[in-house]
């Protein structure tokens, strides 16, 4: 019981530090040498609970999203649909990672990228799951998966439009892409789409999330 603890404890201790490093220093500037000399451990004390810094940030990430979705189902009187709720999570990421050059190399750095186009098909086949079971849809998990590879190939196609050539859209249109390209592979009719989108953009205007996350 008193190893469980420890462990528990120093996971606990390499996510404050990684996390106050990723914001001193950035995705590529943090290292497990920095953390560990920080910690006064060895960096196999370190890969024993994460493997790699991605699963370090995927923790951050997941805790994002976590805390964005628990702040919209706070308003349950204007709970729509499962759809209709991812839009606005989105909506809301979207706008605090691309706030700042800090945020975008978080999130963005071509590393991370690289794990994501892989290591989040299951979740991201999952968010289609929930959406096409909440409009009776007939689906089959092969087809999901199809689905979730052209979401973040189209994920990463978007990203690097928007970045060689900023003018080419306004962020809310970069929000607007992907989650009309969401509800258009989940067989959405295009009136749904519309309105999901336009009740989801007044909602995340009309209403500021408070979380406590590394994307500040």
């Amino acid at each position: 019981m008193a190893n469980e603890a420890e462990n528990t404890n120093l996971k606990a201790q390499i996510l404050q530090v990684a996390g106050r490093m990723f914001l001193e220093y950035g995705y590529s500037g943090t290292t497990f040498q920095k953390i560990a000399d920080e910690l006064n451990i060895t960096k196999g004390s370190i890969t024993y609970h994460f493997k790699n810094k991605f699963l370090i940030m995927e923790i951050f990430i997941d805790d994002f999203f976590n805390q964005l979705k628990a702040y919209i189902d706070s308003y349950p009187d204007e709970y729509r649909n499962i759809y209709w709720r991812y839009c606005i999570m989105y909506i809301y990421a979207y706008r605090r990672i691309m706030r700042t050059p800090r945020n975008i190399e978080l999130f963005y750095h071509k590393d991370q990228q690289t794990q994501w186009q892989t290591h989040k098909i299951n979740m991201v086949s999952h968010i289609y799951e929930q959406i096409e079971q909440d409009f009776h849809k007939s689906y089959d998990m092969a087809d999901l998966q199809m689905k979730a590879y052209m979401d973040m190939g189209a994920r990463s196609r978007l990203f690097s439009v928007y970045q060689e050539n900023p003018v080419s859209m306004t962020l809310d249109q970069y929000c607007y892409y992907h989650i009309y390209l969401i509800g258009a592979l989940c067989k959405l009719d295009e009136q749904t789409i519309q309105e999901n989108i336009r009740s989801a953009f007044h909602f995340a205007d009309t209403h500021e999330p408070e979380t406590n996350s590394i994307f500040q």
